[in-house]
């Protein structure tokens, strides 16, 4: 049974189902949830190198941490929750290496993510982010479908 969930986190409609079911598994495992919700990076170049303005970065880290903030108050009450143990990470990169390196850094056991789907096309552009997680991942990968939700 999973001591430590990861649940990654993107700020659409998906995200806040999947706090929604990631914080509900947790809290009937009676184990810790940790929400991450990864930054693309968006530089700015000055000069030869990339750059982003520190109050731009923590400005969007701000507003990325209320978000999930709510998703997991509006879970707690949509579900009739207490309160649970939870942490908010906010990481930059690419989101599946970031899942990955902060799920085996951290001693995960499980890792729950969103599926959307994606055209064929899309799909060899940009890939799938919960693809690459669940097949490189240290843990097991739970990958959250709507419409499924078993509880």
């Amino acid at each position: 049974m999973p001591k430590k969930i990861l649940v990654a986190v993107d700020l659409s409609e998906l995200g806040e189902r999947v706090v929604s079911y990631g914080h509900s598994l947790a809290h009937r495992l009676g184990v810790e949830a940790t929400f991450i919700h990864i930054l693309p990076q968006p530089y700015l170049w000055r000069g030869y190198e990339p750059w982003v303005p520190p109050d731009l970065d923590s400005e969007v880290r701000e507003i990325a941490e209320k978000k999930i903030q709510y998703f997991i108050r509006k879970a707690e009450k949509g579900l009739g929750l207490e309160s649970h143990d939870h942490k908010i990470v906010i990481e930059e990169g690419d989101p599946a290496d970031s899942v990955i390196r902060v799920a085996r850094e951290g001693g995960y056991n499980l890792i729950v993510v969103g599926y959307r789907g994606h055209s064929t096309l899309e799909y060899l552009v940009v890939g799938s982010t919960a693809a690459k997680v669940a097949r490189y991942a240290p843990c097991s990968v739970l990958i959250y479908r709507p419409g499924f939700e078993p509880f």
